[in-house]
């Protein structure tokens, strides 16, 4: 099997990692060869040869929504394409990605779609507490403007927009889930997701499904999905809200590498290439620190790995700076209070009190 990867970051890199031992190739394609997916794969081919790369490929998936469009419309085209084009084109317009759960019957909070910064300061006013999302782009709390009581700090870009209502929830939470070719599925353990300026900070599993799985479900029918998907979920008494949905592996759901019966990449690996999706059992309490906007060394490595149930996951990104994620640490426990405590012990470890100084603008 020839499974290709359009796009090279960290996700296509541990899709590699838990592929391999399922003697998968892989072949990746990006603008630079450069990716840390690339510097592991069979073969990397930039984009100007997508042709050759979808050819070569049984099937192809991508590991993020904004990449080279050649490649994912040829692939789409040759019916090699896992999870497909619509999820992906969605994602690319995020008032689309809203009206479409919305006209599905898919609970989301309250929101509007303005079609220029005029029209978005004048929705977000009416609302009084709002959020203003740019449509195209963006991502880890990337070109969004929070107002309070009708208030905006800042004049916003032109462009289109999405206008959310705040909604004041009591936890964020995620759903990873996947999907075959013959319509089986299959679910995660609903996690706690933590964040810090948009960026998601720590993750925790397991917690309670309140509807999560079944919303999921849903939303995996009527994009008659293939692969592994990641819903984020606001919870707000107890009903749940999504929020947002990533048709790929997600940040969310790395704590399946430590602690599951299967990773989130094998699972999807399985569903795009049509093997039988596993049932996926949460052995131990399991989750993530992020690792943003730091420099590894060994010193700092031997502190993570004195923890007792951690790994360390490098990206190998070229270049360090303010709010990228270079790397995460696995942590798993007995339990989930405990599992929560050594997820502070090695913020502190790595951060220390400041976590300005790795996700601050």
């Amino acid at each position: 099997m020839k499974l290709g990867i359009i796009g090279s970051g960290q996700l296509g890199l541990m899709m590699i990692l838990e592929g391999k031992k399922l003697g998968v190739d892989f072949f990746v394609i990006d603008e630079s060869k450069e990716g840390p997916a690339s510097r592991i794969a069979d073969k990397a081919y930039s984009y100007d040869e997508y042709e050759e790369f979808v050819d070569n490929c049984d099937f192809v998936t991508y590991e993020f929504e904004h990449v080279d469009e050649r490649a994912l419309n040829y692939a789409m085209d040759q019916g090699k394409l896992r999870p497909g084009l619509l999820p992906v084109d969605l994602k690319r317009d995020r008032s689309r990605e809203k009206l479409f759960l919305r006209e599905n019957g898919l609970p989301v909070g309250e929101f509007d779609v303005a079609e220029d910064a005029a029209s978005a300061t004048r929705i977000a006013k009416e609302y009084g507490d709002a959020v203003i999302k740019l449509a195209y782009g963006g991502y880890d709390g990337k070109g969004q403007y929070l107002v309070k009581g009708g208030k905006l700090a800042e004049e916003l870009p032109e462009g289109k927009y999405v206008v959310e209502r705040f909604m004041d929830f009591d936890m964020e939470a995620s759903v990873i889930a996947a999907r075959d070719p013959n319509r089986n599925t299959s679910f995660f353990q609903p996690s706690l997701n933590v964040n810090y300026k948009g960026m998601l900070y720590y993750n925790a599993a397991p917690i309670e499904d309140t509807g999560m799985k079944a919303i999921v479900k849903s939303l995996l029918e009527k994009l008659s999905y293939v692969g592994v998907i990641g819903v984020e979920f606001f919870i707000k008494g107890g009903k749940p809200y999504i929020n947002e949905f990533a048709p790929r592996v997600h940040n969310s759901g790395h704590h399946t590498l430590m602690g599951s019966s299967i990773s989130q990449f094998e699972q999807h690996i399985r569903a795009v290439c049509g093997f039988p999706l596993a049932a996926p059992e949460l052995y131990r309490p399991s989750g993530i620190l992020n690792l943003v906007g730091i420099s590894m060394d060994d010193e700092l490595r031997k502190k993570i790995l004195s923890v007792p149930e951690t790994q360390v996951y490098w990206y190998g990104k070229n270049g360090i700076r303010k709010r990228r994620k270079v790397g995460h640490i696995n942590v798993s426990a007995q339990s989930y209070q405990s599992l929560l405590d050594s997820i502070k012990d090695l913020s502190m470890l790595v951060y220390g009190k400041d976590l300005d100084e790795f996700f601050g603008y």
